[in-house]
């Protein structure tokens, strides 16, 4: 009887350990998830600044049809907010930029990473981790 209930308790035990551990990966891949959608939803925003910079004439502080003079001083964005930290990806081009997003969400041994590739026609977006 002493056995029975012993295996009883383990079984408990084990079937708890399973469903806390279930939760907990379920509230951590809803964090990331919810972090890459934020990264997405401000990058779509730069996005826009960025193609507004391409459009705008160099008298009036833009680009005159030009990614390559680019930063994020000149499209009047913060480098970071309550999402993540924001950077222009190497060295635009006339034609494109890069823009990245890193989230403050860790997902397994880094940070949720989510870039924009900026054309004056496309919006491209990847999620990098």
């Amino acid at each position: 009887m002493k056995k029975k209930n012993l295996f009883f308790i383990l079984a408990i035990i084990v079937l708890v350990a399973a469903g806390i551990y279930g939760l907990a990966a379920t509230a951590h891949s809803n964090a990331v998830k919810k972090s890459h959608d934020d990264l997405m939803k401000d990058l779509s925003f730069y996005a826009t600044k960025a193609r507004e910079y391409y459009e705008r004439p160099a008298a009036l502080g833009g680009g005159n049809r030009n990614f390559a003079d680019i930063t994020l001083s000149k499209l009047s964005v913060e480098s970071s907010n309550a999402t993540g930290r924001f950077f222009i990806v190497g060295t635009p081009t006339k034609d494109e930029v890069v823009i990245a997003g890193v989230g403050f969400v860790i997902t397994q041994d880094d940070s949720t990473r989510v870039q924009v590739l900026v054309t004056d026609q496309n919006t491209t977006f990847q999620v990098i981790n």
